[in-house]
């Protein structure tokens, strides 16, 4: 969580301008800036809206841009036609392509600088792949200088957000949760950032109020925030957000990882002998901001879900 904003903003508006300007002077139709890790291909800043969206999730295994890197044509003439590209899926509708890769700044993959059409194009020459080239390059070089200021950046982020703490629970407070989410939509926004949201709610907390007084309900919330601190992974930011409900944001988790991760949370109250209920949803690029909202959105109605099976066992 220690991203300049400015730097993120820098390449996000970089990398917009790219795909307008390809948009405009190439015969393709849809231009993205996407990030790939290995498992899915997310589309970030895309210009053109006939076959690319923003936050378009696409398994990478079934991709074009796979294709690209494993050795095919960047150039796609007719993927009907081509037979690296005809047995995806999408070539029915994705008829061309052209495609170069962006690397992190340790020359690992980023994602790629991809262009799709509707219909197939007359020659390879209509696209100029050393001019793709040469903005992935440059979309590459802005990466580095990113990952750079992160390193010096060190922890600003995450000091401001501890400054707000919760009183009870010592954890954060949401002025402390909004700190950390503003930084987090920049990231997810701008480089597509992987990362997800639980949202943990304590069973029967009222009752133990009723029955026991509050003083022993702010025991409960105490030894629930305690096995939440001690659970904490570096990176992560765990808060009180509401009367008995706790919120994670797990950094740098992929989609596959996040419940194994959200277990881990979970297990730690579990243990601390604290009955819960938790949700879990990645944080996805979407075509605005909001997006760690829609994932609080989404582990609540999780949340909400298990909640009510546990309460009809």
């Amino acid at each position: 969580m220690d991203v300049p904003t400015t730097d993120l903003k820098a390449f996000a508006a970089s990398a917009e301008t790219v795909v307008d300007y390809l948009r405009a002077h190439t015969c393709l139709t849809d231009w993205s800036v996407s990030r790939v890790d290995g498992v899915e291909q997310v589309h970030l800043h895309v210009s053109g809206d006939q076959l690319l969206h923003v936050g378009d999730r696409v398994p990478w295994e079934d991709t074009f841009c796979r294709r690209m890197l494993g050795g095919a044509a960047p150039v796609v003439i007719d993927s009907l036609r081509d037979p690296d590209y005809g047995g995806l899926a999408a070539a029915p509708d994705v008829r061309s392509y052209a495609g170069v890769p962006i690397r992190e700044d340790d020359g690992s993959l980023f994602g790629t600088l991809c262009g799709a059409g509707a219909k197939p194009i007359g020659s390879v020459d209509d696209v100029d792949t050393d001019l793709l080239r040469v903005f992935a390059d440059l979309l590459s070089a802005q990466i580095r200088l990113v990952r750079a200021a992160a390193r010096h950046q060190g922890s600003a982020v995450a000091a401001a957000a501890l400054a707000n703490t919760d009183a009870l629970t010592g954890l954060l407070n949401r002025r402390g949760w909004d700190i950390v989410v503003a930084d987090v939509e920049e990231r997810v926004a701008a480089l597509g950032e992987h990362g997800g949201v639980v949202v943990i709610d304590l069973d029967g907390l009222k009752a133990v109020n009723d029955i026991h007084g509050h003083q022993a309900g702010d025991e409960l919330l105490r030894t629930a925030a305690a096995a939440l601190r001690n659970a904490t992974r570096p990176g992560d930011a765990v808060a009180r957000y509401g009367g008995d409900e706790f919120v994670v944001y797990a950094d740098g988790v992929p989609i596959a990882e996040l419940d194994a991760v959200a277990r881990r949370y979970t297990a730690a109250i579990e243990d601390a002998g604290v009955a819960a209920s938790a949700g879990a949803a990645p944080v996805v690029p979407t075509a605005g901001q909001d997006c760690v909202v829609r994932a609080i959105a989404d582990a609540d109605a999780i949340m909400y879900a298990m909640k009510s099976v546990r309460k009809g066992a």
